[in-house]
C-alpha cells in the first residue's frame, strides 16, 4: 500500500511539475477601465497560443492614489472585470477569480510615472504547454502547396484544395478576420453550386501539439477535438448556404498530417477534399 501511496505522489510531481505560471500586466488611463487596443494586443499574443492548456486565471486590478478610497476600489474591480470579460468573450476563457484591490502607494520614481504603473490590472495564469515537434523554417510557398489545387483547377476525385486566409483564434473555431473567412468559404460554394455532382470531406488540421495529444483542445468543446470542431464550422456554414449534407462529410485530424517541407503554423488549417466528381 505504502508503494502504491508513493508511486501516485510521484506521478502527481510530474503532473504538476509540467505546468508553469505566467504574470501578464496591463495598464489603462488615468480614471478609465476600458482596455486599451494595446493591452487586448498583449493578452492576444498570450492567449493566442494553442499549445496552452489553462487552469487557472487570477485578476487583481488597482488604481493610483487619485480619488477617495471608495471610488478606487470600484475602478480597480472595474479593471479586473474589463480583462476578465475580454478573456470570456475572445477566448471563452473563465477566470477562477477577480478581485479589485484599490490604490497603490507612490513609489521612489517620479509621481506621473509611478501613478502610470499603478493604474493596472495583473493576471496570474497557471497553465501547461504542449511541446511543438518538427517545427520547419522552409517558406517557400510554391513547395510547401505544390500537391494543393484551386478551384478554378479542373478537379479530380482525390485533389485537395486547402483553404487560405482561413485562420482562427488560438483554440478557438473563430474566425480572426471574419471578412476574408467568408470570402474563402463562398469559393466553396460556389464551386459546390456550379458541379451538383461533386461530394466532399471537410479536413479539419492543428499545429503545435506533441506526440502525447491526439488532437489541440477547443475551450468551447472543452475537449481535445479542435481540428474536428473547426471542419465542422465549415460544415454548418455550407449548410447554411444550402449544399445538401448528403454531398459533405467532416473530420478532424489533429496534426497527423502536417505538410510536408512546411512550418509549424502551415498546419493550423482546413482542407477540402474531392471524393466524387
Amino acid at each position: 500500500m505504502n508503494r502504491i501511496y508513493l508511486l501516485l505522489l510521484f506521478c502527481c510531481s510530474i503532473l504538476y511539475s509540467q505546468e508553469e505560471q505566467k504574470s501578464i500586466v496591463v495598464l489603462f488611463n488615468s480614471n478609465e477601465f476600458a482596455l486599451s487596443s494595446e493591452a487586448e494586443g498583449t493578452l492576444s499574443a498570450f492567449f493566442s497560443d494553442e499549445t496552452l492548456v489553462i487552469s487557472s486565471i487570477s485578476i487583481e486590478g488597482f488604481c493610483d492614489d487619485v480619488g477617495s478610497d471608495e471610488n478606487n476600489l470600484i475602478l480597480s474591480t472595474n479593471r479586473a472585470q474589463s480583462v476578465e470579460n475580454f478573456l470570456k468573450k475572445e477566448f471563452n476563457l473563465n477566470c477562477n477569480s477577480i478581485l479589485g484591490k484599490g490604490e497603490l502607494p507612490l513609489m521612489n520614481s517620479s509621481v506621473d510615472e509611478s501613478r502610470k504603473n499603478n493604474r493596472k490590472a495583473i493576471l496570474k495564469i497557471t497553465f501547461s504547454k504542449s511541446s511543438e515537434e518538427n517545427i520547419l523554417s522552409n517558406k517557400d510557398s510554391e513547395k510547401r502547396y505544390k500537391n494543393y489545387k484551386t478551384f478554378s483547377d479542373k478537379l479530380v476525385v482525390g485533389d485537395k484544395i486547402i483553404i487560405k486566409n482561413l485562420l482562427f483564434k488560438g483554440s478557438l473555431t473563430i474566425f480572426e478576420n471574419p471578412e476574408e473567412a467568408i470570402i474563402e468559404l463562398e469559393k466553396i460554394v460556389t464551386y459546390l453550386n456550379e458541379n451538383p455532382n461533386t461530394t466532399i470531406e471537410i479536413q479539419g488540421h492543428v499545429c503545435c501539439i506533441g506526440s502525447a495529444h491526439s488532437d489541440a483542445h477547443d475551450r468551447f468543446s472543452g475537449k481535445n477535438n479542435l481540428s474536428h470542431t473547426r471542419a465542422q464550422k465549415i460544415y454548418d456554414y455550407l449548410i447554411e448556404k444550402g449544399i445538401s449534407t448528403s454531398r459533405m462529410t467532416h473530420m478532424g485530424y489533429g496534426r497527423k498530417y502536417p505538410i510536408p517541407g512546411g512550418i509549424e503554423s502551415d498546419n493550423k488549417r482546413v482542407e477540402i477534399l474531392i471524393t466524387k466528381v
